[in-house]
């Protein structure tokens, strides 16, 4: 994706050059240059509430340039997600074919409603400046373990997200406040167990088993849920029967069966029969004493209603390339039952205008169902749907791209999937503007492989020395800077215009080389989380694929009902004999009887080398010494990519919070002070008071910089010493 060569720039006059105060800089020229203002001064924009930086421009908070559309989480599959509105033509760092920046996005949970709150992690998406209209919406998702109960008792946590511009949130700092970002709460809803331990079951039931019946059952045995019923119309007019939930809404969806159709007004006034409408009392779906009449003269007349849900915000993850709408549920009651039952669906039906007209996407859906919530609280979902972007990229160099997104919800019933404007009894309709990444022109009906991410790292920010520039990992939400690859690598990427039956294979070579052979997985074979929509719902399940004996694999992500998570398409398993070399790495796409289609070649810089810590205190192994005695010594932590190194003493309640000095040190790749390689025979000092009488580990643990096992970890080591405060020692 290089620019065109042979065309002339018109003559310009130089920008006359005036000198820059620090002290007096507009908030647009301190946006430029963020990062050089923030390394003179950490609190420049007064954003950090202790500091001994004084600030010189107070900027906090500060959304002209981006903020948070809305967040919300899907139970079914634990995924939160937020989406971004970038509101500017500028202040990005660079157009479409620079690096561009990151906006970077925070979520915490509280089970507690906002009094202590658990950092769920990280994630982040690249924008640029781009000219026209605005917003541009985009979308982060981050896939977290929530803490589940019984269904029947109510779990609806809070989740906050924190957005910071070109500057990653801290962690475990929930009360952080950005310089140009923006800070949302909203509630979500938490799936019960589908499957809990005999013992916590027990625990939760309160019942105690005799000593002799537990010793001979196996208590850690998994029990399964039963599945969730769905309700009879007879179930929910009864349920509803002394609630204001309408008649025409919890028997919408027998309505619509009745007369075969989906739930459109203008559809359903041409299907119901004259005598439904003429009798004015009958029996309805076991339902004795219905005023049909009535019931479909106000289902027909119900227009778009958005008393109960409504979808607020469209967007696309870039990451994963999904388009991602966000709903809120606005009543306690009205959606098919409580969360021990199937509940009810909320359906979205996706369109994209990639330039000449919408076209159908596909449809998903959320599941919902009755919670105590009491207005003006409401519950936010999430929902998504795959979309081929790569089939509608064309180079950066030709300008940016844009298409626009049309979603539309419906409750309980999908939406037409023939016309994007066709009316919906209960829900609404939103239209956005995305962002299409770019990439090479792909001809229509092409089937081209393209190989997006490595290490779980957009392959865009990886150089061609095959270490990582600047980026947060696409899964798990890591930061890596300068950063070489080590353990296991996954390859992530697409094929173009996908159909069932594709196959594919992983190649890899030495760098610069031709020479490329397969990597295969066997004989273990390759796992993949395969999501597949069906019957109204998204499930996930494992399934193990074998190469074949070319090193091919199936293709499994073909269809926006059918895909893989993470895009995953292979796995390299690195080992110590691949460190320091850089590696090309790349996807072919069985041409047979032709020759194979070969993706973007991306680089891949191995090392799997052991971080060293050494230490060595004064008084050697096993030391006793006095409350208040202070222990000197020396320490090494170095490694071939400095990361960090960290003290740690065992056990820390006796040891109130007490550390050696200095207790920690950061790379400058990091925002720290210290080079590579680290730091060589560094002198510390433990001060023991305030330290109770015990014997402790003192532990010294160094991190390199490396991106191992896909952004799980670093390369790590340790080194320990005991000593023992013994009063009188």
């Amino acid at each position: 994706m290089t620019p065109q060569k042979g065309n002339p720039v018109a003559p310009m006059t130089p920008t006359p050059f005036e000198p820059i105060s620090i002290g007096k800089l507009p908030p647009e020229v301190a946006r430029q240059n963020f990062h050089a203002l923030l390394l003179a001064n950490p609190n420049f924009f007064g954003n950090i509430a202790e500091s001994p930086f004084k600030p010189v421009l107070s900027i906090l908070g500060n959304t002209e340039y981006e903020s948070i559309g809305c967040v919300g989480y899907n139970p079914q599959l634990e995924q939160l997600r937020a989406t971004i509105n970038i509101k500017q033509t500028g202040g990005y760092s660079g157009g479409i074919c620079s690096t561009g920046s990151e906006e970077y996005v925070r979520f915490y949970l509280s089970y507690d409603g906002g009094s202590t709150w658990q950092d769920q992690g990280m994630k982040a998406v690249n924008v640029f400046d781009v000219p026209g209209p605005k917003p541009l919406e985009y979308a982060v998702l981050l896939q977290i373990s929530p803490v589940e109960r019984f269904c029947f008792i109510q779990n609806l946590p809070k989740v906050r997200a924190i957005l910071s511009w070109n500057s990653p949130p801290p962690a475990n700092a929930p009360a952080w406040t950005p310089v140009w970002g923006d800070v949302v709460d909203a509630q979500i809803q938490i799936q019960g167990f589908d499957i809990i331990l005999l013992s916590t079951l027990l625990t939760e039931a309160q019942i105690v088993l005799p000593a002799e019946i537990a010793q001979a059952v196996n208590l850690d045995q998994p029990v399964e849920v039963a599945t969730p019923n769905n309700l009879s119309p007879v179930d929910l007019h009864q349920l509803y029967a002394k609630t204001t939930v309408p008649q025409h809404r919890y028997l919408a969806s027998a309505l619509a069966s009745a007369v075969g159709t989906p739930a459109l007004a203008s559809i359903a006034r041409a299907s119901i029969s004259e005598q439904m409408l003429t009798k004015a009392s009958a029996s309805f779906g076991g339902i004795s004493d219905i005023d049909l009449t009535n019931l479909v003269q106000e289902w027909l007349n119900t227009n778009g209603n958005t008393t109960y849900e409504q979808l607020d915000c469209v967007g696309l993850d870039t990451n994963t390339s999904q388009l991602t709408g966000i709903l809120e549920v606005k009543q306690g009651s009205g959606y098919s039952g409580g969360p021990c039952t199937a509940g009810s669906k909320e359906f979205v039906a996706f369109w994209v205008d990639w330039g000449s007209g919408w076209e159908y996407a596909g449809t998903t859906s959320v599941v919902v169902h009755d919670y105590s919530i009491m207005a003006p609280a409401t519950l936010e979902y999430n929902v998504f749907l795959p979309v081929d972007l790569v089939s509608h990229a064309k180079p950066c160099y030709e300008g940016p791209r844009t298409a626009k997104v049309r979603a539309v919800l419906s409750w309980n019933i999908p939406p037409s999937t023939t016309n994007p404007y066709a009316p919906v009894v209960w829900g609404n309709s939103r239209e956005g503007l995305i962002l299409i990444p770019p990439g090479e022109i792909i001809g229509t009906g092409q089937q081209v492989p393209v190989l997006s991410a490595v290490g779980d790292v957009e392959t865009t920010k990886i150089g061609s020395n095959g270490r990582i520039t600047n980026a947060v990992t696409v899964t798990t939400g890591v930061h890596y800077v300068d950063a070489p690859f080590g353990g296991r690598i996954t390859l992530a990427g697409q094929i173009s215009n996908p159909a069932p039956g594709l196959k594919y294979r992983i190649m890899k070579a030495p760098h610069g080389t031709s020479a490329f052979t397969p990597v295969v997985n066997e004989p273990a074979g390759l796992t993949l989380t395969i999501n597949t929509f069906s019957g109204g719902v998204w499930t996930q399940n494992d399934q193990t694929f074998h190469a074949d004996v070319n090193g091919y694999y199936s293709y499994q992500d073909y269809s926006p009902d059918h895909f893989v998570e993470g895009q995953l398409m292979g796995v390299w398993n690195t080992n110590a004999a691949d460190t320091g070399y850089a590696y090309d790495l790349r996807v072919d796409l069985d041409g047979a009887p032709g020759p194979d289609i070969q993706s973007n070649v991306v680089t891949v810089l191995v090392n799997n080398e052991t971080p060293t810590a050494t230490l060595t205190p004064t008084f050697g192994e096993c030391g006793k010494l006095a409350p208040g005695d202070s222990i000197n010594g020396v320490f090494t932590a170095t490694a071939t990519d400095f990361g960090s190194f960290g003290f740690t003493i065992l056990p820390p309640g006796p040891a109130n919070g007490v550390l050696p000095v200095p207790p920690s040190g950061v790379s400058l790749k990091l925002g720290g002070s210290i080079a590579d390689p680290g730091v060589v025979n560094e002198a510390f000092t433990l001060n023991t008071t305030g330290m109770d009488p015990c014997g402790y580990s003192l532990t010294l643990g160094v991190w390199d910089r490396t991106n191992v096992n896909s952004g799980q970890t670093s390369n790590y080591f340790q080194s320990s010493v005991g000593f023992c405060l013994q009063i009188g020692a």
